[in-house]
């Protein structure tokens, strides 16, 4: 009797361990497909700014999920920021994104609109990276905790920021709690329809 009882319980933990991985999977994939795509918003009333989220190194049975993404002054055409996102699930409703700095990243810009040129590059690309956890704090929707900031070059150091991405309404919002003060200023970029 004792040991039914004891394989019924490895076989209980063992299914739940299961279904939360898959739940968090799914989220991971979910968000990795919807936050794909080009997006637009305004640091002020003079300059707006472009995000490109795209993915590369997709392969049928990768457990991790890659992301270029490239943000631009639409006003200057210059590149604010390339980076590499490595997605992948840390529990039932977490996952992390690791965010890398790019060798050479001037032969990346504009990469964004052919992914496939990212398929004759490898990992070895990849430099120092910085850690995001993001939470499901509700269906549709994704956010990390504030951060202080040390390696993206577009936010001064010492300053926090907030990331949230909420599906439903296909926005990116950044909020950043500036250096020594109490202000918060926000950005909301609006994904552009395709086609």
């Amino acid at each position: 009797m004792k040991k039914i009882l004891l394989l019924l319980t490895i076989g209980l933990l063992t299914l739940n361990v299961t279904a939360q991985k898959d739940y968090s999977e799914n989220d991971v994939k979910q968000f990795y497909r919807t936050i794909q795509g080009d997006y637009t918003g305004k640091l002020d009333d003079t300059i707006t700014l472009s995000l490109h989220f795209v993915p590369i190194w997709e392969r049928e049975k990768d457990q991790f999920h890659w992301l270029y993404m490239e943000a631009i002054n639409n006003n200057t055409k210059e590149i604010i920021e390339q980076k590499i996102l490595e997605i992948k699930p840390i529990s039932d409703i977490a996952f992390r994104v690791l965010v890398y700095d790019i060798s050479e990243p001037e032969r990346f810009v504009g990469k964004w609109g052919n992914r496939n040129f990212f398929d004759g590059f490898n990992t070895g690309i990849l430099k120092r990276g910085k850690r995001f956890d993001f939470i499901k704090t509700k269906d549709f929707e994704y956010q990390t905790n504030w951060y202080k900031r040390k390696n993206l070059g577009c936010f001064p150091s010492g300053e926090r920021v907030h990331f949230k991405f909420v599906q439903e309404d296909e926005r990116f919002y950044v909020k950043r709690l500036l250096t020594r003060s109490s202000k918060l200023k926000e950005i909301v970029f609006v994904k552009i329809p395709i086609g």
